[in-house]
């Protein structure tokens, strides 16, 4: 019985660490938070990056839009060039 309350004391790999965790648990899942928690802000960074950079390339591309409407209705092109020019500033 005496090595039995020593046993359930213990543990059988040498004592019980910090909030109640087995020795060595409690650092192993204190580190996964870290990691989790700095692969968050990871996708953050770059979910904002690529949503700031989109709406940047979508403002230049209205700006020429925006250009060749003004030449056009000023003469300085043919119908076949703004034509041209507007298929090709409204690809992908």
């Amino acid at each position: 019985m005496l090595g039995m309350g020593m046993m359930m004391s213990r543990g059988m790999m040498g004592g019980w660490g910090a909030w109640g965790c087995p020795t060595g648990v409690g650092w192993g899942f204190m580190f996964a938070g870290m990691l989790i928690l700095f692969l968050f802000i990871a996708l953050l960074i770059v979910g904002a990056y690529l949503l700031l950079t989109h709406r940047e390339h979508a403002g230049d591309n209205e700006k020429a839009l925006s250009i060749l409407n003004e030449r056009y209705a000023k003469g300085e092109l043919t119908e076949k060039q703004y034509l041209e020019m507007k298929e090709h500033l409204t690809k992908k």
